[in-house]
């Protein structure tokens, strides 16, 4: 059975490749000339962190990814500053633009979704070449990024993540060939990740296992189902597995797609305070979500 489910997926992957045509390639964001990273990070100011406080509101999120640009190009040796506004893309096109996508701005609306996660990955590069052994494999000696991971040290575990996240995203509204082209430097980013840190932003690993077995097409869909269950244990109140694990899997299975989805309506979006924010984007999705199984 295992050869035939194979064979199939294999045929359906062949099918789909011969209408979408090459994969796309982009340029990474290295600085030609090595900075070291801050010894003692510079602090960002205080406007930019009151901003990023409010990230779940569009409009400063908008504020804070203008002026923490211009100050980390005033401060190049900062290293938080770039991984935060790699996630700053990634929460303005995951969230507050997934939340406003309509059947009318859809194809407008993933354009633009596309060139954030593609920002938010050069934010990530940038602060990945902080770091000398990286820099000296990759950027003067030409080594590939994915054969290079073994320089990435757990202080660029952020920025390793963060690039991950923007650049799976990427590759799938980019299509399925360039899906395939990115899908093992992105298994190989995540088994770094989890070298390095098996727990790291709560459940990150999981969720990365419980998706790339729930979106192949020859994935085990039981063992997704495991990883969510799993990841939801780890970390119950980090909203985003929830509604992942809804839309991913969920679907045919309205009573409980229903139940995960009204757990990230009705919590408490503070439960975990870093995260604050991203909670409460995910309850709008959810709220946008949950209508397709109402």
């Amino acid at each position: 059975m295992y050869t035939i489910r194979v064979l199939i997926g294999a045929i359906a992957i062949f099918s789909t490749v011969l209408s979408v045509g090459c994969a796309t390639t982009r340029t990474a964001a290295w600085d030609n000339q090595y900075s070291a990273r801050e010894i003692k990070p510079t602090k960002i100011p205080a406007d930019l962190e009151k901003l990023w406080k409010s990230r779940h509101v569009k409009e400063d999120l908008q504020k804070f990814i203008e002026k923490t640009e211009a100050w980390a190009s005033e401060n190049p040796s900062n290293y938080e500053s770039k991984v935060l506004l790699c996630r700053a893309y990634y929460l303005l096109a995951d969230g507050h633009l997934y939340v406003e996508m309509n059947d009318e701005n859809e194809a407008a609306i993933k354009k633009q979704q596309n060139e954030y996660f593609d920002k938010g990955i050069k934010w990530c590069e940038r602060g990945l070449a902080h770091n000398q052994a990286f820099y000296e494999k990759v950027i003067k000696g030409g080594a590939k990024f994915e054969d290079s991971l073994d320089t990435i040290t757990l202080a660029d575990i952020d920025a390793l993540y963060w690039r991950y996240a923007n650049l799976a995203k990427w590759s799938r509204l980019e299509g399925l060939m360039t899906l395939l082209e990115n899908k093992s430097k992105l298994t190989k980013t995540m088994l770094r990740v989890e070298q390095l840190n098996k727990t790291y932003f709560y459940g990150a690993v999981l969720r990365y296992k419980a998706g790339a077995e729930a979106l192949s097409p020859t994935g085990n869909k039981k063992l997704a189902d495991q990883y969510f269950e799993e990841c939801i244990k780890v970390a119950p109140d980090y909203f985003g597995t929830r509604v992942l694990y809804a839309d991913f899997r969920l679907r045919g299975n309205e009573e409980a797609a229903i139940k995960q989805l009204n757990y990230v309506i009705k919590g408490n979006a503070k439960a975990i305070p870093d995260v604050e924010s991203e909670n409460i984007i995910e309850q709008l999705k959810a709220k946008k979500l949950i209508k397709e199984f109402e």
